[in-house]
Protein backbone atom coordinates (compact mmCIF):
# COMPACT_ATOMS: atom_id res chain seq x y z
CA UNK A 1 0.00 0.00 0.00
CA UNK A 2 1.43 3.25 -0.38
CA UNK A 3 0.89 6.81 1.00
CA UNK A 4 1.31 10.24 -0.18
CA UNK A 5 3.12 13.10 1.44
CA UNK A 6 3.10 17.14 0.86
CA UNK A 7 3.13 19.73 2.81
CA UNK A 8 0.41 21.73 3.76
CA UNK A 9 0.69 25.25 4.64
CA UNK A 10 3.66 24.89 5.97
CA UNK A 11 3.05 21.16 7.80
CA UNK A 12 3.62 17.40 6.79
CA UNK A 13 0.39 16.40 5.64
CA UNK A 14 -0.01 12.49 4.86
CA UNK A 15 -2.99 11.01 2.27
CA UNK A 16 -4.02 7.54 1.93
CA UNK A 17 -5.76 8.36 -1.44
CA UNK A 18 -4.01 10.26 -4.54
CA UNK A 19 -7.23 11.77 -5.01
CA UNK A 20 -7.03 13.49 -1.35
CA UNK A 21 -3.39 14.87 -1.77
CA UNK A 22 -2.82 18.18 -3.73
CA UNK A 23 -0.89 17.96 -7.02
CA UNK A 24 2.51 18.28 -5.35
CA UNK A 25 2.01 15.29 -3.19
CA UNK A 26 4.86 12.50 -3.43
CA UNK A 27 3.58 8.75 -3.42
CA UNK A 28 5.42 7.21 -0.57
CA UNK A 29 5.30 3.09 0.63
CA UNK A 30 4.21 2.03 3.37
CA UNK A 31 7.53 1.26 5.35
CA UNK A 32 8.71 5.00 4.97
CA UNK A 33 5.24 6.11 5.92
CA UNK A 34 5.80 3.88 9.02
CA UNK A 35 8.84 4.98 9.64
CA UNK A 36 7.91 8.73 9.21
CA UNK A 37 5.47 8.47 12.10
CA UNK A 38 8.14 6.75 13.87
CA UNK A 39 10.10 9.13 13.61
CA UNK A 40 7.56 11.90 14.36
CA UNK A 41 6.33 10.33 17.71
CA UNK A 42 9.88 9.92 18.73
CA UNK A 43 10.10 13.96 18.58
CA UNK A 44 11.84 14.06 14.93
CA UNK A 45 10.44 16.91 12.23
CA UNK A 46 9.05 15.86 9.04
CA UNK A 47 9.96 17.90 6.40
CA UNK A 48 10.16 18.16 2.77
CA UNK A 49 13.37 17.73 0.75
CA UNK A 50 14.64 19.69 -2.43
CA UNK A 51 13.08 16.86 -4.10
CA UNK A 52 9.69 16.87 -2.17
CA UNK A 53 10.05 13.82 -0.63
CA UNK A 54 9.62 13.40 3.09
CA UNK A 55 12.66 13.80 5.53
CA UNK A 56 13.00 13.88 9.38
CA UNK A 57 15.42 15.65 11.38
CA UNK A 58 16.33 15.84 15.56
CA UNK A 59 14.63 18.99 16.48
CA UNK A 60 16.49 20.85 18.94
CA UNK A 61 14.79 21.61 22.03
CA UNK A 62 15.47 24.78 24.30
CA UNK A 63 14.72 24.80 27.99
CA UNK A 64 12.77 27.53 27.62
CA UNK A 65 10.52 24.95 25.42
CA UNK A 66 11.03 22.24 27.93
CA UNK A 67 10.11 24.66 30.70
CA UNK A 68 6.44 25.62 28.12
CA UNK A 69 5.67 21.99 27.84
CA UNK A 70 6.31 20.85 31.24
CA UNK A 71 4.01 23.60 32.61
CA UNK A 72 0.92 22.87 30.18
CA UNK A 73 1.17 19.07 31.81
CA UNK A 74 1.18 20.56 35.33
CA UNK A 75 -1.49 22.28 34.08
CA UNK A 76 -3.07 19.59 32.40
CA UNK A 77 -2.28 17.18 35.70
CA UNK A 78 -4.01 19.92 37.56
CA UNK A 79 -6.97 19.60 35.83
CA UNK A 80 -6.96 15.86 35.60
CA UNK A 81 -7.05 15.97 39.38
CA UNK A 82 -9.86 18.89 40.17
CA UNK A 83 -12.15 17.08 37.84
CA UNK A 84 -11.38 13.71 39.58
CA UNK A 85 -12.50 15.49 43.24
CA UNK A 86 -15.35 17.23 42.04
CA UNK A 87 -16.17 17.60 38.08
CA UNK A 88 -17.45 20.72 36.81
CA UNK A 89 -21.73 19.89 36.59
CA UNK A 90 -20.88 19.23 40.46
CA UNK A 91 -19.13 22.31 40.58
CA UNK A 92 -21.76 24.35 39.85
CA UNK A 93 -24.21 22.47 41.76
CA UNK A 94 -22.08 23.45 44.46
CA UNK A 95 -21.77 27.14 43.82
CA UNK A 96 -25.85 27.01 43.05
CA UNK A 97 -26.07 25.16 46.49
CA UNK A 98 -23.67 25.65 48.91
CA UNK A 99 -23.53 22.94 51.33
CA UNK A 100 -20.32 21.14 53.73
CA UNK A 101 -19.65 18.66 51.07
CA UNK A 102 -19.49 21.26 48.52
CA UNK A 103 -16.73 23.52 50.42
CA UNK A 104 -14.98 20.70 51.25
CA UNK A 105 -14.72 19.98 47.67
CA UNK A 106 -13.81 23.55 46.55
CA UNK A 107 -10.96 23.29 49.31
CA UNK A 108 -9.52 20.25 47.54
CA UNK A 109 -9.43 22.06 44.06
CA UNK A 110 -7.80 25.39 46.12
CA UNK A 111 -5.11 23.00 47.36
CA UNK A 112 -4.59 21.24 43.74
CA UNK A 113 -4.48 25.11 42.59
CA UNK A 114 -2.09 25.98 44.92
CA UNK A 115 0.28 22.68 44.79
CA UNK A 116 -0.05 23.31 40.63
CA UNK A 117 1.09 27.16 40.78
CA UNK A 118 4.15 26.02 43.09
CA UNK A 119 5.28 23.14 40.84
CA UNK A 120 5.13 25.49 37.94
CA UNK A 121 6.91 27.99 39.86
CA UNK A 122 9.57 25.69 40.73
CA UNK A 123 10.14 25.83 36.87
CA UNK A 124 12.23 28.49 36.39
CA UNK A 125 15.15 27.33 38.91
CA UNK A 126 15.45 23.68 37.92
CA UNK A 127 18.60 22.52 36.57
CA UNK A 128 18.54 21.07 32.89
CA UNK A 129 19.05 17.38 34.38
CA UNK A 130 15.75 17.48 36.57
CA UNK A 131 13.90 19.41 34.00
CA UNK A 132 14.28 16.00 31.59
CA UNK A 133 13.73 13.69 34.08
CA UNK A 134 11.04 15.10 36.08
CA UNK A 135 7.13 12.55 36.21
CA UNK A 136 4.91 15.99 37.51
CA UNK A 137 1.92 13.21 38.17
CA UNK A 138 4.27 11.52 41.08
CA UNK A 139 5.77 15.28 42.72
CA UNK A 140 5.08 15.45 46.31
CA UNK A 141 4.06 18.91 46.19
CA UNK A 142 0.72 17.09 44.60
CA UNK A 143 -2.20 16.81 47.42
CA UNK A 144 -2.87 12.91 48.01
CA UNK A 145 -6.07 12.23 46.10
CA UNK A 146 -7.20 10.73 48.98
CA UNK A 147 -7.52 13.37 50.48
Amino acid sequence: MTAFFAMVEGAPAFFLLRRQAPADAVEIEDARHRELLDAQAAGKEIYAGEDGKPRYRQVQVTMADRRASLARTIRAEARRRILLVSPEWRQLNDLREPSDEGAARFAAIDAIRAASNQIEASLADMPAEELETIDIKTLAEWPSEND
